[in-house]
């Protein structure tokens, strides 16, 4: 094993530091049998850099590649190799502008030495590409990411799926909405496939949220038209993209992505993964405001569990749709759902899932003047999960009151909240702007009615969203208690 391979092997042990220590062991091993600034030292230093790149200690690496560099009677081969390590290390370091001078001097010596075609070449196009696009040159970037993807085309090379991946990300700051991803059709399944994992990381690398959202949709619709809706690459795009449009807040898009995803899902048989799926709809639609269709959706849930079997399983998806009916407003059905929960949970073998259920149910016959019934399933619920627990807490006041003969104070609750929230709108919007802010608060949700004075400015649009969005995180608290 060379020393290179050694240090990476500790390196995979966590051994970072023993890492580091054999590391600066061989560059002074190298000083002293063949001399500071000798080959064997210059190489010696570009191995430690390329264990410190791993190690994620870039502006390290960066000096070790600058010695190497140095070194004066090195192959020009090998100063090539050091010079384009170093100028990724600075890009890592974000020192910019060095590295954009330090890559365009191994691409010029690699066109010099191999010519335009050689993957050699390329291979310094693609950092130069890289660092090029982060510092705003978007047509620089693109020439030189272009001219990278079609030499590792010709050539077959493994690194052709990452420039491809890096091109889409280039082609759209550039200001492209169209064929982020072209050219797949040219490619081999199992490139596309590397271009599909290349760019999911990508997306996660400082790309903003809504051009990483546009970048996966059509990521997601050209695997589906390159390797088909049921291949796996495109099954787990459609997934992300329903997890980035969750994030931005777009339901409707969310839920667009799940049901491709479902789709597949029962074509392929795969039924937990189908429950899954159709659980995060049935979520999704509840978030957008479409209640009913969300209702219909958990149902669905519910009667896939209980196809698959399996009390934890069933009685999950059954509190999910009695907790969901709640939200509605619709106590008895929810009564019904929770009690149906509550019966596959005692035979699930999962006392939190257990406590939960028992308290939610409790808490629900409570509610509905059943106080027998209330007092059976909080006190189980009690019994069996930890004081510290939030359902717990939930129960506990409510068996207090029960027991005391008292209102739980859900009700009161609930309307000094929807009044302070009204009154946080209200106070905090320029005067003139809102006739009306309306709230009221349906199971554990929140939802408005409002009236303007006029249609608001941009500016006055967003402050709106600010204010509501920041009374939704105060009373979302209080309302938890």
């Amino acid at each position: 094993m060379s020393v290179l391979d050694e240090g990476l092997a500790l390196l995979r042990d966590g051994r970072v530091q023993d890492a580091e220590e054999l590391m600066k062991r061989a560059v002074r091993r190298a000083a002293s049998d063949h001399g500071e600034k000798s080959p064997a030292w210059a190489s010696a230093q570009s191995d430690m850099g390329n264990v410190l790149l791993r190690a994620d200690q870039p502006a390290w690496a960066a000096e070790c590649f600058r010695s190497a560099v140095s070194a004066p009677d090195v192959p020009l081969e090998d100063r090539l190799s050091y010079q384009l390590n170093l100028g990724i290390a600075l890009t890592l370091s974000d020192r910019l502008d060095e590295a954009a001078e330090t890559l365009w001097k191994t691409r010029a010596g690699r066109l010099d030495l191999w010519g335009a075609e050689h993957v050699g070449y390329a291979a310094a196009l693609e950092p130069c590409a890289e660092v090029l696009f982060r510092l705003g040159d978007h047509k620089g970037a693109l020439e030189a990411i272009e001219e990278a993807a079609s030499i590792f085309q010709k050539a077959g090379h493994q690194r052709l799926a990452g420039s491809v991946a890096l091109r889409a990300v280039i082609r759209q700051a550039d200001g492209r909405t169209t064929g982020l991803f072209g050219g797949l059709t040219d490619l081999p399944d199992h490139v596309v496939e590397q271009v599909a994992t290349i760019a999911a990381v990508r997306v996660r690398q400082g790309v903003d949220p809504g051009a990483a959202y546009m970048l996966v949709a059509q990521l997601a619709n050209a695997l589906r038209d390159r390797l088909g809706p049921d291949h796996p690459a495109t099954v787990e795009a459609f997934g992300n993209l329903a997890d980035l449009a969750g994030q931005r807040g777009d339901h409707n898009g969310r839920v667009a992505a799940l049901r491709r995803v479902l789709a597949v899902y029962d074509r392929q048989n795969r039924a937990e993964a189908g429950l899954a799926a159709a659980t995060s709809i049935a979520e999704a639609l509840s978030e957008a405001g479409e209640t009913a269709k969300s209702l219909l959706r958990y149902e669905d849930a519910a009667a896939r569990a209980e196809r698959l079997g399996g009390a934890g399983r069933v009685s999950q998806a059954h509190f999910d749709w009695g907790l969901a009916l709640l939200n509605a407003g619709q106590l008895e059905p929810a009564a019904t759902r929770l009690g149906e929960a509550f019966t596959a949970a005692r035979d699930a073998d999962d006392a939190e899932l257990l406590g939960s259920v028992a308290a939610a149910y409790g808490i629900c016959q409570q509610h509905l003047s059943r106080p027998a019934e209330a007092r059976r399933a909080l006190e189980e619920a009690l019994a069996v999960l930890t004081p510290q627990h939030d359902a717990a807490h939930a129960a506990r006041t409510h068996l207090v009151a029960l027991l005391d003969d008292q209102d739980c104070g859900c009700t009161g609750l609930r309307a000094a909240v929807e009044e302070a929230y009204r009154e946080f709108v209200m106070s905090r919007m320029p005067s003139g702007l809102l006739v009306r802010f309306d709230v009221r608060i349906v199971g554990n949700n929140f939802q408005f009615d409002f009236e303007l004075q006029r249609e608001l400015a941009e500016d006055e649009a967003r402050q709106f969203e600010e204010i509501v969005q920041a009374g939704h995180a105060e009373f979302s608290r209080q309302m938890a208690g």
